[in-house]
């Protein structure tokens, strides 16, 4: 199959792309390279076609709010508006539904006469039915029309039951004015109620109110809408059941007030003339766990000034919100790390934003006997995420260099490798930070301030130096002291042909790289001696890269380097455990 997709896809680019690369070609790089090339020629075609797009009814309303500032609540729930005047999917009725002209009613008769009937109501509000004539049933509810017609038919007929379904709704129309999203005359079935309208007419408009939306029936207020009801309350009555010739009219809004900081729904919201600040924090759900109550703040503008007024958590309930006042409440600021590995305490803990490494090392309780703080590490989510993003973009660059031939590798044997190496390699969000205790006590600046979601590894003691890559014998080898790498490399059977004696990766145990550049291995003097080799030092001798750019060597192999080093600290822990 995959053979085949190659094939087709190669026809379909070939015009465009056969002066870059051939079939052969493309056949004979790894499964995910491949992959990778093939993804990025396609998403090339795609960019450089049209776009069709079935038609619908329903459409997303442009973004009221792309600056991110305070969103109105409620305004998620009309994200979606009808562009057309077509009735709406039909909701199921039940007994209280008012029956008029355009509804069709089935009556079946089971007993000594079986019969079945679909009757429609008439524009005098009347069915016929055979042998009864006419009965007249606009403006009664389907429970009190079910119960009339099966008691005409108890009156005519002897030992015969009725059932009577509603199969056919009517349609209404209704106007949607004032500040709704979208106003205009609307077709609706005749089961619906003001949230099915507002929502074929896009909603509230910016301006417009949520808490007092009129039902107008006959030049009458018949009913006024609070949305908060149905919203923050969970009321689903939704007022009355719209007829034919009803207006719904969206009064404007008087009186939007935002929160905050550490409540648990910060939003905009429209408070009433009789509503104050704790109405305002009961509906943003209250206070967070984290709220710092002592410092609570109202925003007020005023003219062209801004003023800043701090109120005790007594206050909300007897000072009146201004329209445009701003609520915010301070959060006390946690943060949560995790240390794992050679101390007394290991475990997750609660910071503040103040603590760093030593103070969460001294919470644990301390190294244990076995600990090597040397070898610790600090894995840091945001420094995880950037590296991630730093591998991915030098990946995709090889792959658009490889489609285009706008790189040296292209034309080696080299780069295929490359790729595959770099699409399997695992990041490392590993941090350089002081593991020394007492050397933290003499000089505090040497100390790490933690973020949240800092994971601290301490590993035990090793008394191994890790060799991989192009080696003849990968793996440990014990260490020891004043060996050099080239002793090191001698004592596990040498460098393979493969390998590349000219870069050898050095990564220490507290995550220092540094690279050997040289000759070859006849560096026997300085070049080896001035790295020193330290217990649980990884060295690593990559494949050898044919390329122009040697600079292309280290920004290949040091992001795989480096997270092999810090797996071997994680393995040591997991081993300890």
């Amino acid at each position: 199959m995959k053979k085949l997709l190659l094939t087709i896809f190669f026809i379909f680019t070939a015009t465009t792309y056969s002066q870059e690369l051939d079939e052969a070609y493309l056949a004979s790089l790894p499964e995910d390279v491949r992959e990778s090339v093939l993804n990025n020629m396609e998403q090339r075609e795609k960019d450089d076609s049209p776009l069709y797009r079935r038609p619908s009814s329903m459409v997303r309303k442009p973004a009221t709010n792309p600056e991110g500032l305070f969103d109105r609540f409620g305004a998620n729930i009309f994200d979606m508006m009808q562009s057309s005047f077509m009735p709406v999917n039909e909701p199921n009725v039940d007994s209280s539904y008012i029956l008029d002209f355009g509804d069709t009613l089935q009556i079946e008769l089971i007993g000594q006469k079986n019969d079945k009937q679909e009757l429609s109501i008439l524009r005098d509000g009347s069915i016929n039915i055979p042998d009864i004539g006419k009965v007249f049933l606009s403006g009664l509810s389907l429970e009190s029309a079910s119960s009339l017609i099966k008691a005409k038919l108890s009156s005519a007929y002897i030992g015969v039951e009725g059932y009577i379904t509603l199969i056919n709704i009517k349609d209404i129309q209704v106007l949607i004015s004032g500040n709704a999203y979208n106003p205009g005359i609307y077709t609706l079935n005749g089961n619906s109620n003001l949230l099915h309208a507002l929502a074929m007419a896009g909603g509230i408009d910016e301006q417009g109110s949520y808490r007092k939306i009129d039902l107008i029936r006959d030049d009458v207020v018949i009913d006024s809408v609070d949305l908060y009801d149905t919203f923050i309350r969970g009321s689903s009555g939704f007022g009355a059941k719209l007829q034919n010739g009803d207006s719904i009219l969206v009064k404007p809004v008087l009186n939007l007030v935002s929160v905050s900081g550490a409540v648990n729904r910060p939003n905009q919201y429209e408070l009433t003339s009789d509503e104050n600040f704790q109405d305002l924090l009961n509906y943003a759900n209250g206070f967070s766990p984290v709220a710092d109550k002592s410092y609570i703040r109202v925003e007020r503008l005023s003219k062209n000034e801004v003023s800043y007024l701090r109120i005790n958590e007594g206050d909300l309930i007897s000072l009146k919100p201004r329209s445009g006042d701003s609520l915010y409440v301070k959060s006390f600021v946690y943060r949560s790390v995790s240390i794992k590995g050679a101390v007394n305490t290991p475990g997750t803990y609660i910071i503040d934003e103040e603590e760093t490494l030593s103070s969460i090392i001294e919470k644990a309780e301390g190294y244990r006997d076995n600990a090597y703080p040397f070898g610790g590490a600090l894995i840091n989510k945001k420094t995880l995420k950037i590296n991630q993003d730093a591998v991915e973009r030098l990946y995709q660059s090889f792959v658009q260099n490889l489609i285009t031939k706008g790189n040296s590798l292209f034309a080696s044997e080299s780069l295929p490798m490359i790729l595959s190496e770099l699409k399997s390699s695992k990041v490392s969000g590993r941090v350089m930070a002081d593991f020394d205790m007492d050397l933290i006590k003499a000089k505090p600046y040497l100390d790490t301030t933690l973020e949240d979601g800092d994971e601290i590894i301490i590993p035990i003691n090793t008394q191994q130096v890790y060799i991989y890559g192009e080696i003849n014998n990968p793996g440990t080898i014990r260490y020891i002291p004043n060996n050099n790498i080239k002793d090191y490399l001698s004592n596990s059977g040498g460098i393979l042909d493969s390998g590349d004696s000219k870069n050898i990766f050095v990564v220490h145990p507290n995550g220092e790289v540094n690279v050997l550049n040289s000759r070859g291995l006849s560096f026997a003097s300085s070049a080896s001696k001035d790295i020193l080799i330290y217990p649980g030092t990884v060295i690593y001798i990559p494949r050898k890269i044919i390329t122009r750019d040697p600079s292309l060597v280290a920004s290949i192999w040091a992001p795989i380097v480096s997270a092999l080093a810090t797996s071997f600290t994680a393995l040591s822990v997991l081993d300890n455990q």
